[in-house]
Order: C-alpha cells, then sequence, then structure tokens
C-alpha cells in the first residue's frame, strides 16, 4: 500500500505546503561531504568554499520561503508565520548576491581594461 504525500505530511503533523518547501530547501542545500570535498579542492580556497555553502543555504531559504508564503496564501487567503521577518532575510540575501555580482563585474571590467592596454 503506498501512501500519498499528503498522508505522510499529516502523520508528521505537517501541512502539504510546509512540507514541499522543506523538500524544496532540501533540494538546495548541500548535497554530501564528499560534494564538499570536491567543491573544496575545485575551489582551492576556503573563503570561496564557504561563499559557495553559504549560496546554496541562501537560495534553499529563498524557494522555501517563497514556496511557504505562495502556498500558504494560495490554501487559506493569507500569508504565512513569519511573513514579514522572512522577507527580511529574502531582500538581505538578494541584495548581497546582487552587491557580489556588481563588485565581480567592476573587477572584471578593471582586469579587461588593464590586459587591453
Amino acid at each position: 500500500m503506498f501512501l500519498a504525500v499528503s498522508d505522510v505530511a499529516s502523520i508528521m503533523g505537517l501541512s502539504s505546503v510546509v512540507a514541499l518547501s522543506y523538500l524544496i530547501f532540501n533540494l538546495f542545500t548541500p548535497p554530501c561531504f564528499a560534494a564538499l570535498g570536491a567543491m573544496n579542492s575545485e575551489m582551492e580556497d576556503k573563503k570561496w568554499l564557504w561563499s559557495g555553502i553559504g549560496f546554496q543555504f541562501g537560495m534553499g531559504y529563498v524557494a522555501a520561503f517563497l514556496t511557504y508564503q505562495v502556498g500558504t496564501f494560495i490554501t487559506t487567503g493569507m500569508v504565512g508565520q513569519g511573513f514579514i521577518y522572512g522577507l527580511i532575510v529574502t531582500i538581505a540575501l538578494i541584495g548581497t548576491l546582487v552587491y557580489f555580482m556588481y563588485k565581480g563585474e567592476s573587477v572584471a571590467q578593471q582586469k579587461l581594461k588593464m590586459y587591453a592596454t
């Protein structure tokens, strides 16, 4: 006998939206220690390793937050718990990502000008 996702979620005391949000967060988190070891050997710098791990957790949080809030709004007609705090964290994570993208672009432009002359 097979259990539906909603049955498993109700056995654990979760709603379907919460269970889906958890699954989405889990998809974005770092997969295993072997993958982290491969990231460590490929990146050759602890700063980049921890940035990559932080990026994966941050993207997992944002994706799970959006899934939970949209799913809760669709099913109940109102936003879920912790909306304001989650929105602040999401905006901070996206702002940090945009800042580092802008900073990396300006560094790349400077190196390009240096090599062109």
